[in-house]
């Protein structure tokens, strides 16, 4: 009987211009892996300010879960605790689960000196992992995710990772970072939940796919927020859509699952997507502070509370389940006042599915 209802809606769906992608095969024991390197520098100019880069490592499928350092056992009491796997535990599902590591940097404008810059943005250093769930009803094209992540504000190594990336790239040396904020280090931790519907999802002329959704999106911790945003895709599209989540970022991507091509005739995957969201920011501890003393931080009063945020990019597919994306992010000024700017950067992702 239930296959028969899931039958009778995927039919349904079909006439509305959707196609579900359905989980026949279940969750693999590792189905891939990304990774992700962003940096200002990619935009083409020559300062280090804001958000000048990071690095994320994404490890997918079921042994995710599973990782020494994972924290996916607490993710999912906090699910249980928040009711938010009450959204979804009674209808048809398939699960994901990713696991993940990297660090976010961020300097001021002016890098050259050793002292306190009280009106622009502090040092910070985000060093973290992040485990996740993603819940997919197909016969709904809706996913929910959620996501937690820990780690460490203000560790000395910050200093030490970008002055090897500075070294590299033949940039200079960055001299204040015992300003940073949370200096000496200090625990931290981040709780979100999104929810993403797709509305078109339509096979088009010689195979060229396009797909459009909507995401909403709520966090609570180091960032709390909410969020609701857009996003696009258009090409030549063999994966399925609950894997394309740009919008799941705080600067950095986290947790987009990494699925395999169905790739047919030998024609791979190529395709360019964009988005953008409005975000209402309540706290953010990169440049609030959090428990600690910091040499620089800003009230909220000093702080824009409205963000919008948009990305364009291009994905690849290269051989034996190889992808590569190139993107561009921006978002508008969080700090008010004369050094409140406009962060840009651009970013690599390099993936392998199994």
């Amino acid at each position: 009987m239930r296959r028969i209802v899931i039958l009778i809606s995927l039919v349904l769906t079909s006439f509305s211009g959707l196609a579900s992608d359905i989980d026949p095969l279940g969750e693999k024991d590792r189905s891939g892996w990304a990774l992700y390197f962003d940096n200002d520098l990619l935009t083409g100019g020559d300062n280090d300010q804001d958000y000048t880069g990071g690095i994320a490592v994404t490890l997918s499928g079921a042994r995710a879960a599973e990782y020494p350092l994972s924290v996916n056992g607490w993710l999912t009491s906090l699910n249980g605790f928040s009711g938010f796997e009450k959204l979804y535990g009674d209808r048809d599902h398939f699960q994901r689960h990713n696991f993940e590591f990297g660090f976010t940097l961020f300097t001021p404008a002016d890098i050259s000196t050793p002292e306190p810059i009280p009106d622009d943005h502090p040092y910070a250093s985000l060093f973290f992992v992040s485990s996740t769930q993603q819940t997919i009803l197909p016969v709904r094209n809706v996913s929910y995710q959620s996501s937690l992540t820990v780690g460490f504000l203000g560790l000395e190594i910050a200093e030490d990772v970008q002055g090897l990336i500075h070294d590299l790239t033949g940039s200079d040396k960055p001299q204040g970072w015992a300003n940073q904020v949370s200096a000496g280090g200090e625990p931290t931790a981040r709780y979100g939940v999104t929810r993403q519907q797709t509305h078109i999802l339509h096979q088009g002329y010689r195979g060229l796919r396009t797909e459009l959704r909507t995401s909403l999106e709520a966090n609570i911790g180091f960032s709390t927020d909410a969020a609701a945003g857009v996003s696009w895709r258009w090409g030549r599209i063999n994966t399925p859509w609950w894997s394309y989540n740009p919008h799941q970022a705080e600067y950095i991507n986290l947790g987009a699952p990494v699925a395999s091509s169905r790739a047919s005739g030998g024609r791979r995957e190529f395709y360019v997507w964009a988005g953008a969201s409005l975000k209402y920011r309540f706290y953010n501890a990169i440049l609030q502070g959090q428990f600690r003393d910091s040499e620089v931080t800003f009230k909220r009063s000093e702080l824009e509370p409205v963000i919008a945020e948009a990305w364009i990019g291009v994905t690849r597919e290269l051989k034996s389940g190889f992808s590569a994306s190139l993107f561009l992010r921006g978002r508008t000024k969080e700090i008010s006042g004369l050094n409140g700017r406009a962060p840009v950067w651009g970013g690599i992702i390099i993936s392998r599915a199994y």
